[in-house]
């Protein structure tokens, strides 16, 4: 049972049990282990990949900064290993599917690196039917989900991939990490508070599923965080293994409810609108940075809506000329027959705001037990100094609103994005140009 490991005991020994279902939880990952320095550790995973055929699979930097180490503990549990780094590479189903079949008679990948990196590992093994193993060089909720985010002609695409057998983080390592990536590591879990909102939402109007579980898990960690996020940089342990924790337990979120709702709502997708649509202007920020500065948007609109006392829907008017116009002929249809699960006509409108008229009090009770106040999310990634603005991501007032504006139509998931634009009020959340 591993000391910085928490609630993930739980759900490695399968004695925690779901809230809605009330059955214990199995997840598939087999080892999870978070210690001070992995170069003592005795792995399960190496017993049983000794004497096969194994690859080593790293970007350029995270086998710099922690190869050695990986090397050195792997040699320590008698595995050998032969090395492919990748200099240059992209998140792209193309470029992940030409290297699966360039990597398909190895027996099992061990993968060091971050989001992207892991990305495209979990996507060969998948292919490849391999085994995966990941040492995380900094922090990534990729690590633990059962999709990856992959560009296919242009549009992020959720891909099937495999989930790892094992998943390794070294403390020391993640001490010594650059400041921006522990920074973006908590701008990406900080957005648990507007899924859950965003979900819960969509459950009470449009009645799809809900369950608190994968959030219920995150609660003690968040609530450190929150108040501990300036010792992340301090390189303090206990506050590094519950940033490490909880985005462990953001991408089991996934596993245990099947579907990424739990991690990726409103706030996601104002952040791959920005990754879809800024082309060369795009400023390299980080995956983290750009959902950490959505997520204090998507709060504050939260916050609002579930102050007022009254919540009435209008008719919008949209049609697939608005598609074709954002996607171009070969996405638009398909795009369009995507949002229209969520698209209300005048009599869903009817329906909704009858429903609102009747129950809007006792929802927002329920929304408010969840709720975070905004100035705590803001409040926690400044004592990080992570970003909490468009200006400090480098994109202009001009084309965030446009994300802004624009980002509820990427997928069918309902959120306070659709909620702005359904009562006319999404001009007063963009930002000054």
């Amino acid at each position: 049972m591993g000391h910085y490991l928490g609630v993930i005991n739980k759900l490695l020994d399968g004695s925690y049990n779901s809230l809605s279902t009330k059955k214990k939880i199995e997840i598939p990952i087999e080892e999870i282990i978070i210690e001070e320095s992995i170069l003592n550790v005795e792995f399960n995973f190496t017993k049983k990949i000794f004497n096969q055929k194994n690859l080593i699979l790293s970007g350029k930097n995270s086998y710099q900064v922690f190869g050695e180490k990986v090397l050195a503990s792997l040699k320590k549990n008698n595995v050998n290993c032969e090395i492919k780094i990748l200099d240059e590479y992209e998140t792209s189903k193309k470029f992940a599917e030409d290297l699966a079949n360039s990597l398909s008679n190895y027996q099992n990948i061990i993968t060091i690196g971050s989001g992207s990196v892991i990305d495209i590992s979990k996507f060969v093994s998948s292919k490849n039917n391999q085994n995966l193993y990941i040492f995380c060089s900094s922090l990534s909720a990729a690590a633990t989900t059962s999709t990856v985010s992959l560009l296919n002609k242009g549009i992020k695409e959720s891909v099937k991939s495999k989930i790892p057998d094992a998943i390794i983080i070294d403390l020391e390592n993640l001490k010594n990490a650059p400041p921006r990536l522990l920074r973006s590591s908590l701008g990406d879990v900080l957005c648990r508070s507007t899924c859950q909102i965003d979900w819960l939402t969509s459950h009470l109007l449009l009645n799809t599923k809900y369950d608190e579980t994968p959030f219920a898990l995150q609660y003690e960690d968040e609530a450190f965080l929150l108040k501990n996020s300036k010792k992340i940089l301090q390189g303090d342990y206990d506050t590094l293994a519950a940033l490490s924790r909880m985005t462990l337990l953001n991408g089991i979120a996934a596993i245990i409810i099947g579907s990424t709702h739990a991690g990726s709502m409103g706030e996601h997708l104002i952040s791959h609108y920005i990754d879809m649509f800024m082309g060369n202007q795009h400023p390299n920020t980080l995956h983290g940075e750009q959902v950490g500065v959505a997520t204090i948007l998507i709060s504050k609109m939260q916050n609002q809506f579930i102050k007022n006392k009254t919540l009435k829907f209008n008719e919008l008017n949209i049609d697939e000329k608005i598609f074709q116009e954002l996607f171009g002929d070969n996405l638009s249809s398909k795009m369009f027959e995507q949002f229209k699960s969520k698209y209300f006509n005048a009599d869903k409108i009817e329906f909704i705001n009858d429903l609102l008229e009747k129950n809007w009090s006792l929802f927002r009770v329920k929304l408010a037990k969840y709720l975070l106040p905004t100035d705590n999310i803001i409040k926690a990634l400044v004592e990080c100094g992570a970003c909490v603005s468009n200006e400090d991501l480098k994109i202009s007032g001009k084309f965030f609103n446009e994300a802004i504006h624009n980002s509820f139509l990427l997928r069918d998931r309902f959120s306070y994005l659709d909620i702005a634009h359904y009562t006319k009020t999404i001009q007063e959340y963009l930002v000054k140009e």
